[in-house]
């Protein structure tokens, strides 16, 4: 790499311990990072792919080298204890030795065909379907965009029509129909947050507020047989922890088999972590499509389409959906070590356990220190709401809060070795790899973050 100094890396060593796979770190050099990242801006756009990964830079530069358990490593050796844990899709630890083991059984076999199917697919849908029975029949994707892209399009396909509604402070997917108010609360109206989308593919998207069942009967009372399907998270995680009332998802399942449009979940994140059977089996609800991802695979790249069989049969009647590195055989292995271990163990209800942990925490830190502030916990997955006395029900409440204060609260965390995204609109995750030891931890670091928070926050001191 021209004009980057190298660096002699001793051959690692592997082990096991603790169910990761153990490696010995490097001797530290505390100008590598700087040195790899000042050199990735001329070929890496921000030096990382993605806003969400170039705003953990606004420390300093993150260059990453590996990681153990609920531990990763910079480049420079400095450890950092893993509250992120890849936007949640680590749910059972960095290395974990069973998920491992199986990729690797599967690498001996084969890693790429590109011709009909293996047996891991029939194996995985039939796991699937017996966990998730409203997912009748399936396809592999490599992503969760990619999943809610395809579902979108069967969800046109099968009704005949065009718009797809959505919530805002949802978040589904970096493509064309998806990327609408994330971050805009919907009494602004419909907002593009990307460019390049054209204005014709805009007007088939329209946005709702969250947990407003009023909005949302005014506008099916108007749009009624123009709507092709409506996608949710049944937990906004894109703002942080906001479950949907009962009540008005109930509504949004009533007015889709009123309308007959397609009801789409997007349990990317909150199927297999939050509930191995999904959200959907606690508040029942039968979506006609699901699409899954994250945590499914323990960090390997997945997505996963599925639903009731005569809208999936489409896909072998003119609705496209294919790829290269679909089914993916080395993702798909480790989908079926991290169900196994899941369903053997019952790790979602472990982690969740976890997360009421750290979520009092950080209730009893910010009231020990008199900051005002809201910890909103669902489960294994937390956020922190600055300058908010009470739980925010949707992206309206949530652009209220203080969104300095929580950056700064994220980035004193990672000064004091624990890392989070720096963004307040996303989350903490739990991982079964946590131990008392790190709880230990991240209790000492929040409170030193707080503290400094009352000095860079006066206004938070109640």
């Amino acid at each position: 790499m021209q004009g980057v100094r190298k660096i002699n890396i001793r051959k690692q060593k592997s082990q096991v311990k603790g169910g990761c796979i153990k490696t010995s770190i490097p001797a530290k050099d505390t100008s590598r990072s700087r040195l790899l990242y000042s050199a990735s801006v001329n070929f890496i756009p921000g030096g990382a792919p993605g806003s969400l990964r170039r705003e953990f830079h606004s420390l300093g530069p993150l260059v990453i080298s590996r990681g153990l358990c609920s531990k990763i490593w910079d480049v420079d050796g400095k450890e950092y204890l893993d509250y992120h844990m890849a936007f949640g899709a680590i749910i059972l630890g960095h290395n974990d030795k069973d998920v491992n083991d199986a990729i690797k059984r599967q690498a001996d076999k084969i890693i790429l065909h590109g011709v009909g199917l293996t047996d891991l697919e029939i194996d995985l849908a039939e796991k699937l379907r017996k966990i998730i029975p409203s997912i009748e029949m399936m396809i592999f994707n490599t992503t969760g965009s990619e999943a809610v892209l395809t579902a979108i399009r069967l969800a046109r396909a099968y009704t005949g029509r065009d718009i797809i509604v959505k919530f805002s402070g949802n978040y589904h997917g970096w493509h064309d129909y998806s990327l609408y108010n994330t971050k805009t609360p919907a009494t602004k109206g419909r907002v593009v947050e990307t460019l390049g989308i054209p204005n014709k593919v805009q007007e088939t998207v329209d946005v709702l507020p969250y947990n407003d069942v009023v909005s949302l009967e005014n506008y099916m009372d108007k749009k009624c047989d123009d709507v092709a399907g409506i996608i949710l998270e049944p937990v906004a995680h894109s703002m942080g922890a906001i479950p949907a009332h009962q009540d008005f998802i109930q509504k949004v399942d009533e007015l889709a088999r009123t309308c007959g449009s397609i009801l789409i979940f997007d349990e990317i994140i909150t199927a297999i972590r939050h509930n191995l059977h999904g959200m959907q089996s606690e508040l029942g609800i039968t979506p006609d499509i699901t699409v899954l991802g994250k945590a499914l695979a323990n960090g390997m790249p997945i997505g996963v389409v599925g639903g009731k069989s005569e809208i999936m049969d489409l896909l072998e009647m003119g609705v496209a959906s294919s790829g290269t590195y679909q089914s993916h055989p080395l993702s798909l292995a480790a989908s079926l070590a991290t169900l196994n271990k899941i369903e053997k163990t019952r790790i979602d209800i472990e982690i969740s356990k976890k997360g009421e942990e750290h979520s009092k925490i950080l209730k009893d830190a910010i009231e020990d220190q008199k900051i005002k502030a809201i910890v909103a916990g669902f489960r294994s997955i937390i956020s922190v709401y600055f300058d908010l006395e009470e739980q925010p029900q949707n992206l309206g409440d949530v652009m209220k809060a203080d969104m300095e204060a929580y950056k700064i609260f994220a980035l004193e965390m990672r000064r004091h070795g624990v890392i989070f995204s720096p963004n307040p609109l996303k989350r903490i995750h739990l991982s079964h790899a946590h131990s008392e030891e790190d709880k230990e931890k991240f209790t000492n670091a929040v409170y030193k973050a707080l503290k400094f928070i009352k000095k860079a926050r006066p206004h938070l001191i109640t």
